[in-house]
């Protein structure tokens, strides 16, 4: 199949006539303008106002009655997108509520797998977060190696763990004695990663039950590094799965600023090739350097494609790298003994200590590649390390970005301001899921975690992502709108809490910023590329608390429908 051109859509199956959309049209641009229809030519919009006025301006198009209340495509700034595809990949043991049902699927699967080939399942808990892990079974706890050794005595068995982005720590694994075999694991064996514990028996031998404390996991880098990979056919049509799930919450361009590993930009490229790709990609590169003069090497080398707003076109475009504050320096080096081990993660795992950290931020501001740093709680150290860069190499212009934020200083987002620095936030990570860590904060401070207001009032450009836990951004505009955290219930600083339009605006225009396509896609508004979601309800007028109950009814990117739109009846 050829590759689509440039700025076009794949699988061009447009009316050449041009469409007129009518419904509630929430622009989102600068005067949050309402209209009636939107019309659309090839994959532009050509304008929005009155039914009429479009039908004047578009008089061979087709009119169509969308049903629902149309608003710009989603644009999810961090959204771990080939990660959802990987879901189900793996056989799921959701509704297990003992070891026996646990077991039981184990068993079921021993029957119609060759003898010697591993089972490998998904995750014990309910998807999509797994909480609790073994809390949800009758025994409170996992199956051991011999349970699992009795239903699969001729194959190796895994039950992984979940990613601890998408659950809460800790995880938990377990493995049967053919696997501890396979992965080499004895009774002398210890974990290399701290925060990670082989159980065992009174006798001293492993249980085949390991645990997890460590965020973000890295327990398929150490002990489970020889478990079987992720076939590349198969991470392919992962994606390919993810994309369909993705278009069906109305999200028409993603964000991977964490970086992309090889494996996975390769993936990427090759549905781009063959006009499969229908999700808009901003990727940024997942460095594997080994050292301080390996990355210069690497940056004045051959990294030129990244500078600027880097290499590719509307439906994929790499550009900057991404560059670790902080980790262990054990899972850094495990990832880069094995850069193919990606576990969960799209992207290579770094450790880099502060110093280190600096120095590859002023090689970086040298090159003009601009950098993405995970922030987490560390801002107020990060912030004195770009400001001491800046002060070499000025980076404002530059569009660096700094993901994850969890918790900061007003005097810090002031400083980002000046620097010219953008922000992605995970809004429901850190306010609803993991907020229990700031429920004992006062509200002053409680109003700094993920400061979506506060950046918003200072002009940093700020937009939000879902970490792929879960898929539906409205789960993180009913986080930023509400602020309430999932355990105790506590408001997390009232006064912070977003607008719904603010919100919305983070979960789609805002995101533009990050591929420096803030004049050609976001709001909808003439010339601007056709990229909407058609919902059940307004995002603007529903109780943040009754979001998550809006459906999407059609998504389009380019002026082409990627998911719905079967039921819309052209107009008489």
């Amino acid at each position: 199949m050829t590759a689509p051109a440039p700025n076009s859509s794949p699988a061009d199956a447009r009316d050449p006539r041009g469409l007129v959309l009518c419904g509630r049209v929430l622009t989102l641009d600068d005067k949050s303008t309402v209209a009636e229809a939107v019309a659309i030519k090839g994959d532009r919009v050509a304008g929005v106002g009155s039914r009429s006025e479009m039908a004047r301006l578009c008089p061979r198009a087709r009119v169509v009655n969308s049903g629902g209340v149309i608003v710009p495509g989603f644009n999810d700034a961090h959204a771990h997108m080939d990660t959802e595809g990987l879901r189900d990949h793996f056989p799921s043991l959701a509704g297990a509520r003992s070891i026996g049902d646990v077991l039981s699927r184990i068993a079921a699967l021993a029957t119609r797998t060759p003898a010697g080939q591993w089972i490998i399942t998904m995750p014990i808990g309910e998807p999509p977060f797994y909480y609790g892990g073994p809390d949800v079974l009758a025994e409170k706890r996992m199956p051991d190696r011999h349970e699992l050794d009795r239903v699969a005595p001729d194959h190796p068995v895994c039950i992984l763990p979940p990613s601890s982005y998408w659950s809460l720590i800790p995880c938990h694994a377990a493995v049967n004695s053919r696997a501890l075999g396979a992965l080499g694991i004895d009774r002398d064996s210890a974990p290399r990663v701290p925060g990670i514990e082989i159980l065992r028996g009174e006798n001293g031998e492993p249980s085949g039950i390991f645990v997890e404390r460590n965020f973000p996991d890295a327990m398929q880098l150490d002990l489970l590094a020889k478990i079987p990979r992720v076939a590349p056919a198969d991470r392919r049509a992962a994606i390919s799965k993810a994309m369909r799930a993705y278009h069906a919450h109305g999200i028409t361009s993603i964000y991977e600023g964490h970086g992309c590993a090889t494996e996975i930009l390769g993936a990427y490229r090759a549905l781009h090739q063959e006009g499969e790709l229908t999700m808009r990609l901003g990727a940024v590169v997942s460095p594997t350097w080994t050292s301080l003069d390996d990355a210069s090497r690497q940056m004045a080398d051959w990294m030129a494609y990244a500078r600027g707003n880097g290499l590719g076109d509307a439906f994929l475009r790499v550009s900057g790298i991404f560059v670790n504050y902080g980790g262990e320096p054990v899972v850094g080096s495990l990832a880069l003994s094995d850069t193919s081990n990606l576990g969960w993660s799209c992207y290579v795992r770094q450790a880099n200590d502060p110093k280190i950290f600096e120095a590859l931020c002023l090689l970086a501001a040298q090159h003009d590649l601009r950098l993405h740093t995970i922030v987490i709680d560390k801002l107020h150290e990060i912030v004195p390390i770009l400001q001491r860069v800046d002060a070499q190499f000025p980076i404002s212009g530059k569009r660096w970005v700094l993901e994850h934020i969890s918790i900061a200083r007003m005097d810090d987002l002031a400083a980002l301001k000046a620097l010219g620095v953008g922000v992605t936030l995970i809004p429901e990570f850190h306010l609803a899921k993991a907020g229990s860590r700031f429920a004992k904060l006062a509200d002053e401070a409680c109003e700094l975690v993920a400061p979506v207001v506060q950046l918003a009032s200072l002009g940093v450009p700020v937009a939000a992502g879902t970490d792929n836990s879960p898929v539906n951004p409205f789960a993180s505009m009913r986080a930023m709108m509400t602020r309430r955290e999932r355990v105790t219930g506590r408001i997390l600083g009232a006064a912070a809490c977003a607008s719904a339009e603010l919100a919305l605006r983070c979960l789609t225009v805002n995101g533009a910023w990050l591929t420096f396509e803030e004049e050609t896609k976001g709001a909808a508004r003439a010339g601007n590329l056709a990229d909407l979601a058609v919902l059940s309800g307004d995002p603007l007028a529903t109780p943040a608390d009754a979001l998550e109950r809006l459906s999407c009814v059609a998504t389009m990117v380019g002026g082409q429908f990627v998911h719905g739109a079967a039921d819309m009846q052209s107009a008489a």
